[in-house]
C-alpha cells in the first residue's frame, strides 16, 4: 500500500530530526553535587532529549577489526627488551607506605594536601619508590598505530617486552608475555574490552584522552567488588590498591563546562559499550537494581577519568635495541601508581621516573635536604617553556598553579633581578629612584646598596640594543651580554636569554666561521640550565648529548691546528663534559647500551692525541 503525502512528511521530519540529533552537540549545565550526581543527571538528560541515539550509533558503527600480524616480522626482536631491576630489600621498605623506601615520609598540609618529603638528607641517585603499576595501559602495536622498525611487542597486562608472546585469540591484537598473564588479564578486564580494543573504540594513541584508562580503573575496581575501604593506616596494598585509587585527588569541581561535558560524554560511551557489547553486568546481578547500578558504574568512570587526568604516569619504554636508547622509545602507555601519585609537580624537579621491566622507579636527580618535598615534573609540562606557557598547561589541564623555585625565579626576575655588588645576592629590591641617584636594599647584607652601576649598565644595554637593530651585528649582542654579566647573577634568566640568542645567531649566521663561539655559548647555556634544573633532568641530558655530538661534527673545531690559550681552555671544558656525561647516561641505561656515547668518546680521545700540544694535558681523560 502506497504511503500518503502526510505519512511521507511525518517520516521525512523524523529522519531530519534524527540527523539533527546525530549531528548536534549537547551541553550539560545543571547543578550537581559530585561525579555520580552529574553522571545521573547527564544520562537522564540525553535519554530524554534523544541525544543518546548519537552515542549508540557510534557504538554500532565501530570500525572493522584491526589485523595486527599482517606483514609483521618477529626477526627484528632481540632478547634484551627491558631494563632489569630488583624489588626492594625488606630491610629498605617503608613501614607505612607501600612500594616506598624508608627514605620518604607521607605528609599532609592545607596548602599542598598529601605529599612525600625526604625523611633524611638524600644524595643524587637514591631510590625512593619501586612500584609495580596497579593499572597499566600499554598501547597495542598494530598496523594502524605501531612502527615496526622502532617499536617492540609489549605485554598488555604487565608491560614487559616480549621476545615470544601469547596473542589473544579473540581480538588478535593484544599480546601477553605468557598464558598465565593472558588468563589473569582476560578474567579481570580484557574480556570486556577485547571487542573495542581491536576496533580502536578508544583513541588509545592520543595521550590527552583518558577514557580508556578510566575504563581500566573501573574494571580493576570491579574485579575487587568495588571495595573502596582500606581500613588500615598503611598506605597502599599490593593485592588491592582500589581504596587508594578511589581516594586519589581530583579537580572535578574546577573543570570548565566544556571539559566536564567531554568527560560525561566519554563515560556514557564507555557505559553503553559495556551494556551493548559485553556481558559485564551479568556478573553483578546480585547488586539488585541494575539501572541504579549502571549509573553508579558510569559515575565511577567519571571519577576515574578525573583521577587519570592528574595522577597518571606516562610510560616511555626505552628501546634498548637502538644504540641511542635514551631518547628512542619502544612504545608508550599510561599507568596508575597510587604511591607515585602522592608526589607533587615542580617544573625543576628533584626526582625523576625510570621505567624498568616490571617496576616504575623514582630516583633523586639532585641532593634533597631532610624535610624537603620530593617533586616530579609531570609529563604534560615542559620545564623549558616560559612561565606563562607552563602555567597555561598546569592551570587549564591540571588545575593548579605551580609555585616551584623556577616559577618563583621567573616571577621575581622582573621585580628584583639584580645582584648585590658585595655578596652577589639576587634579591636586590629598589627603594629609591631619583634623577641622579639609584639605590636599593640587599636582604642578605641587610643594608642599602648603591645601584648607580646598574643604571649605567642598563643605559649601555639600551645603546647597544639600538645599534644592533640598525646593524644586526653579533658584536653588539656580545656587548649586551657583557653588561648583563655585570649586573645579573651567573644563573639568571636574563643571561640565559642572551646566551640563547648569541648561540642561535652564531649557528645561523656564522656557519663554521666561529665554531668556538658556538661552543662557548652552548656550554654557558647548559651551565645555567644545570643550576636551575639538574644534569640528570631527562630533556636536559638528551639535549646536551646531542649538542656534544653536533659540536664534534664541526670540521673547524676538530681540524689539526694550534689553539690559543682561551680556546684551549674552552676545548678542555668540552672534553670534561664529554667524559662526565657518561656517568649521567649510566643513571638511565646499562653500560652495554650507550654505544652512541662510546663512539663519541673514542673520537674525542683520538682527537686529543692528534693535536699533540706540549704542556697542555687533558689529565685523566687520556
Amino acid at each position: 500500500m502506497e504511503m500518503t503525502e502526510y505519512e511521507k512528511s511525518v517520516i521525512l521530519k523524523q529522519i531530519v530530526k534524527e540527523k539533527e540529533i546525530a549531528n548536534s552537540t549537547f551541553t550539560f549545565t545543571e547543578e550537581y553535587t559530585d561525579e555520580f550526581d552529574a553522571f545521573a543527571k547527564y544520562y537522564a538528560a540525553i535519554k530524554s532529549n534523544g541525544f543518546i541515539s548519537k552515542i549508540l550509533q557510534e557504538i554500532d558503527l565501530m570500525r572493522d577489526p584491526c589485523q595486527l600480524f599482517e606483514n609483521v616480522s618477529k626477526k627484528s626482536q632481540y632478547q634484551q627488551l627491558d631494563l632489569p631491576y630488583q624489588d626492594l630489600a625488606i630491610s629498605k621498605r617503608n613501614q607505612n607506605i607501600c612500594y616506598a623506601t624508608e627514605m620518604v615520609e607521607l605528609e599532609t598540609t592545607a596548602e599542598t594536601g598529601r605529599h612525600l618529603i625526604a625523611a633524611k638528607d638524600l644524595c643524587t641517585n637514591t631510590v625512593l619508590i619501586n612500584e609495580i603499576p596497579t593499572v597499566l595501559q600499554v598501547t597495542p602495536l598494530c598496523k594502524c598505530l605501531g612502527n615496526e622498525s622502532t617499536s617492540l611487542y609489549r605485554c598488555h597486562n604487565c608491560g614487559i617486552g616480549c621476545g615470544t608472546f601469547y596473542t589473544c585469540v579473540t581480538c588478535n591484537l593484544c599480546i601477553f608475555c605468557s598464558r598465565t598473564c593472558y588468563e589473569i588479564a582476560y578474567e579481570e578486564y580484557h574480556v570486556y574490552e577485547c571487542d573495542g580494543v581491536q576496533r580502536h573504540f578508544w583513541p588509545i594513541w592520543d595521550d590527552t584522552d583518558y577514557s580508556y584508562l578510566s575504563l581500566r580503573m573501573m574494571l580493576y575496581g570491579a574485579s575487587r567488588d568495588f571495595d573502596a575501604s582500606s581500613g588500615s593506616s598503611f598506605y597502599g596494598n599490593s593485592s588491592n590498591n582500589y581504596p587508594y585509587i578511589y581516594d586519589l585527588e581530583t579537580h572535578f569541581r574546577d573543570m570548565s563546562t566544556e571539559q566536564l561535558n567531554k568527560i560525561l560524554y566519554s563515560s556514557v560511551k564507555n557505559l553503553l559499550y559495556l551494556i551493548n557489547k559485553s556481558n559485564f553486568f551479568a556478573k553483578f546481578k546480585h547488586k539488585g537494581d541494575m539501572d541504579k547500578f549502571s549509573l553508579y558504574v558510569g559515575g565511577l568512570m567519571v571519577k576515574h577519568y578525573c583521577h587519570a587526568q592528574i595522577n597518571n604516569v606516562l610510560l616511555t619504554f626505552p628501546n634498548l635495541n637502538i644504540a641511542s636508547g635514551l631518547h628512542t622509545m619502544s612504545g608508550t602507555g599510561k599507568a596508575i601508581c597510587p604511591t607515585i601519585a602522592l608526589i607533587n609537580h615542580a617544573c625543576n624537579p628533584n626526582a625523576t621516573i625510570i621505567v624498568y621491566a616490571h617496576y616504575i622507579v623514582v630516583k633523586t636527580i639532585k641532593p634533597i635536604k631532610q624535610g624537603e618535598e620530593i617533586t616530579l615534573c609531570y609529563s604534560e609540562v615542559n620545564g623549558f617553556l616560559p612561565l606563562e606557557d607552563r602555567r597555561l598547561v598546569t592551570q587549564h589541564f591540571l588545575f593548579f598553579t605551580c609555585r616551584c623555585s623556577i616559577c618563583e625565579l621567573e616571577e621575581a626576575a622582573n621585580e628584583h633581578p639584580f645582584k648585590c655588588p658585595s655578596c652577589e645576592n639576587t634579591s636586590i629590591k629598589e627603594i629609591e629612584m631619583a634623577v641622579r641617584k639609584c639605590s636599593g636594599f640587599c636582604s642578605k647584607c641587610q643594608r642599602s646598596v648603591t645601584m648607580n652601576h646598574i643604571s649605567r649598565e642598563m643605559k649601555n644595554v639600551s645603546k647597544y640594543r639600538k645599534l644592533y637593530y640598525s646593524s644586526f651585528s653579533i658584536e653588539h649582542l656580545e656587548k649586551i651580554a657583557e653588561c648583563y654579566k655585570t649586573i645579573f647573577p651567573p644563573n639568571s634568566l636574563q643571561l640565559l636569554d642572551i646566551y640563547n640568542i648569541l648561540y642561535e645567531k652564531h649557528l645561523l649566521w656564522g656557519g663554521n666561521e666561529h665554531p668556538m663561539e658556538r661552543l662557548k655559548y652552548g656550554l654557558l647555556i647548559f651551565e645555567i640550565l644545570e643550576n636551575i634544573f639538574s644534569r640528570l633532568y631527562p630533556p636536559l641530558l638528551a639535549g646536551k648529548l646531542l649538542f656534544l655530538v653536533n659540536v664534534f661534527e664541526t670540521e673547524a673545531i676538530t681540524q689539526n691546528r694550534d689553539f690559543p690559550p682561551d680556546e684551549f681552555e674552552l676545548l678542555k671544558k668540552y672534553v670534561r663534559e664529554v667524559f662526565q656525561i657518561k656517568t649521567d647516561l649510566l643513571f638511565y641505561l646499562p653500560s652495554d647500551k650507550i654505544s652512541y656515547y662510546v663512539t663519541l668518546q673514542s673520537k674525542v680521545v683520538d682527537f686529543i692525541h692528534s693535536i699533540n700540544i706540549p704542556n697542555r694535558s687533558f689529565g685523566r681523560y687520556i
